[in-house]
């Protein structure tokens, strides 16, 4: 009795403390640590198109310095001065395929980053809406349990009274104190298990989650009737992890191209202006301030405008390696497409099946659980009128118990079964778990 009292404060409590799914998601987004690195993976790929595009664009240096000089004729110093420089160089590429392809390598870096990092976004959902589940499943797992305890209580207690009176045998007394004796163990290896099921919430949020809401058992589970042929093909255009693998290709396609340019030359133009101020008042120990045919300057200044061209005539095989090394990057992206491709057509089609399975399993377990409960009634009324023993009856209340958490399970796995088949066709966006929030109490 005291576990009953204990689940029906638990349940009332829900109502008040407990966590719904999309506040955990959304909680989820900000403190999950897996999808923060992908975040930052994004944002790393952002910064390397950055650096990509600079090397098509303006360069500026500015240089200066300044020295101390000591001038001396036979060992005795003849004028100490400083001498200042500052200098101003512009360039620009004008023709360089291969960071023009490095750019372009960069950009289908980047889309490929965005595509993986949406499909973390889906994984996310997926991730916490099979943890929540996972709760509930332990939940339900357990209510099944206790109720099978009480049930077996309560026959204990009926046997036990029908015994002291001579009314049934010391053997249906053990048997029914027996299974008494399992369904405590059961109960106490199901309350055990409801706590690790929160762990794996705790470890998404980074916080303690005690309570969240239950869901709705009124709701109608139906699979997609539309053909699997044209989900595959929704899939095989909208999957992020095959948008990802594309782009993937397409960057190493221009990895190629800018590997196999470096034998092209590459042009530059080059803008430098330099300055000198001396403080030098004598040249070579004769005085400045004399009448020379020459004047010694006291600031210099020089531009220089050129066009630079390099081309490489040999490598020692590096820029052929690099090339065929490249290559078979593209020949292994492409695989890894193909590879995609394939696990999600297989994928699209298993949770296709498993869907329409799922959907005439939870209609069997509805059947079951009523039939169940007939059959539970009409064993029991079989025991008092002496037409079924006791052995009928505990396998009644464990059928019953078992024929409710088997639904209970059913309705979870198609749930989460629905998501994970609107990630695999492309279609799975966080107003699902909007949607899906409403249906819990």
């Amino acid at each position: 009795m005291k576990y009953l009292l204990k689940l029906i404060l638990i349940s009332l409590s829900f109502e008040v403390f407990s966590n719904d799914l999309l506040s955990i998601y959304k909680e989820a987004l900000d403190k999950d640590p897996e999808f923060n690195s992908k975040k930052a993976d994004l944002a790393i790929s952002k910064e390397s198109l950055n650096q990509s595009r600079s090397g098509l664009l303006p360069q500026v240096r500015v240089t200066g310095g300044t020295n101390w000089n000591e001038y001396y004729q036979d060992r005795e110093l003849q004028n100490d001065y400083n001498t200042f420089s500052y200098g101003l160089n512009i360039s620009q590429p004008l023709f360089r395929l291969d960071k023009w392809f490095l750019n372009k390598q960069a950009k289908e870096n980047l889309e490929a980053a965005e595509a993986q990092f949406a499909y973390q976004q889906q994984e996310l959902i997926i991730k916490v809406t099979r943890a929540y589940f996972k709760v509930l499943s332990a939940r339900a797992n357990l209510e099944a349990k206790v109720a099978t305890e009480k049930a077996l209580r309560n026959q204990y207690d009926s046997v036990l009274e029908r015994f002291n009176t001579g009314s049934v045998s010391r053997i249906e007394l053990a048997e029914a104190k027996a299974a008494l004796n399992r369904a405590e163990s059961d109960r106490v290896q199901a309350e055990g298990n409801v706590d690790i099921s929160f762990e794996e919430l705790n470890s998404i949020v980074g916080r303690q989650v005690k309570l969240i809401t239950p869901l709705n058992t009124s709701l109608d589970y139906i699979a997609p009737r539309t053909d699997v042929e044209n989900e595959v093909s929704k899939g095989l255009t909208n999957n992020y992890l095959i948008i990802e693998a594309k782009n993937r290709l397409e960057a190493a396609d221009a990895n190629t191209k800018s590997k196999s340019s470096n034998y092209l030359p590459k042009i530059d133009l080059n803008a430098n202006a330099n300055r000198r101020t001396s403080k030098q008042y004598t040249f070579d120990g004769v005085d400045s301030n004399i009448d020379l045919p020459f004047t010694i300057p006291t600031e210099t200044e020089n531009r220089i405008y050129s066009i630079q061209f390099s081309m490489p005539l040999f490598t020692s095989g590096l820029n052929n390696s690099q090339r065929r090394q490249a290559l078979l990057q593209e020949v292994k992206s492409e695989e890894q497409l193909i590879l995609v491709e394939r696990g999600i057509v297989q994928q699209i089609r298993t949770l296709h099946t498993a869907l329409r399975t799922s959907e005439l399993n939870i209609a069997s377990l509805k059947s079951a659980v009523e039939s169940s409960k007939d059959a539970l009634e009409a064993t029991k009324l079989g025991y008092e009128l002496n037409s079924r023993n006791l052995i009928d009856l505990l396998q009644a209340e464990k059928n019953y118990s078992e024929s409710i958490n088997n639904l209970s399970q059913a309705t979870y796995g198609f749930i989460v079964t629905s998501l994970q088949y609107k990630q695999a066709i492309g279609n799975l966006v966080p107003g699902d778990v909007v949607e899906l929030n409403k249906q819990f109490k």
